[in-house]
C-alpha cells in the first residue's frame, strides 16, 4: 500500500511538472506569436515615417529654392525687407570671445574675417 501512495505521488508531481512546462512553453509561443504580429505594424510605421520625411525634405528644398525665394521677395508682404548697406554689415573674427582675456594683453589680431553679419536693415 505504501508503494503504491508513493507511485501514486510521484506520477501525480511528474504530471504537474510538465503541465508547468507545457504551460511556460504556450506562454513563450504566445509572446512570440504577439511579436510576429506587432513586427509588421512596426515596419508599415517606419515606412510611412520614411514617407513623409522624403516629402517634407522634397518641401523644404522647394521653399528654400533661390527662384522660389526671389518670387517671395518681390511679394508686397516681404517689400519692407531690405539689403544691408555696406557699412551696416559689421565683420566679427571667428572665436574672438574666446580669446578676449588673451587680446587685452596682447595686440589686436589681425587675421582674414571668417564670420559676417548683418546688423540693421532699413
Amino acid at each position: 500500500m505504501k508503494q503504491t501512495k508513493g507511485l501514486i505521488w510521484q506520477v501525480f508531481f511528474c504530471l504537474a511538472l510538465s503541465g508547468a512546462c507545457w504551460f511556460s512553453y504556450l506562454e513563450k509561443q504566445n509572446a512570440l506569436t504577439e511579436l510576429r504580429i506587432y513586427v509588421p505594424k512596426l515596419v508599415k510605421e517606419i515606412k510611412e515615417i520614411e514617407q513623409e520625411n522624403t516629402r517634407l525634405s522634397y518641401q523644404i528644398d522647394q521653399f528654400e529654392n533661390p527662384d522660389h525665394l526671389m518670387r517671395l521677395a518681390a511679394e508686397p508682404r516681404f517689400s519692407h525687407l531690405k539689403h544691408p548697406l555696406h557699412k551696416e554689415i559689421l565683420v566679427l573674427q571667428d572665436a574672438i570671445a574666446l580669446q578676449l582675456p588673451v587680446l587685452a594683453e596682447k595686440e589686436p589680431v589681425s587675421a582674414q574675417p571668417k564670420l559676417t553679419l548683418a546688423v540693421g536693415a532699413k
